[in-house]
């Protein structure tokens, strides 16, 4: 096999392996220690210290799964782990 092949098939191959999907969350709220609610979707998180009464953010999702690597990012930038993310 051709080394420039290969080279372009592990590519394509790690970007479909780090591909995110980012949704906006509006008026995201703290509802308690580690868990956030936006609307209809509840956001269970890992050690975050985030408190919100109303604040805009972005979800970058992984995928399924407990810490997948998804996380909340705030209006100033600071990001929280996500542990699951649930919808009503």
């Amino acid at each position: 096999m051709n080394y420039r092949v290969a080279f372009v098939m592990l590519c394509g191959l790690a970007l479909t392996l780090i591909a995110a999907d980012y949704y906006k969350l509006p008026n995201t709220k703290r509802i308690d220690k580690d868990l956030y609610r936006s609307g209809k979707i509840l956001i269970e998180t890992r050690y975050c210290y985030h408190y919100t009464y109303g604040e805009d953010a972005v979800l970058k999702y992984e995928g399924p799964g407990a810490y997948s690597g998804s996380k909340i990012i705030w209006d100033d930038e600071t990001p929280c782990e996500v542990k699951r993310v649930i919808t009503d």
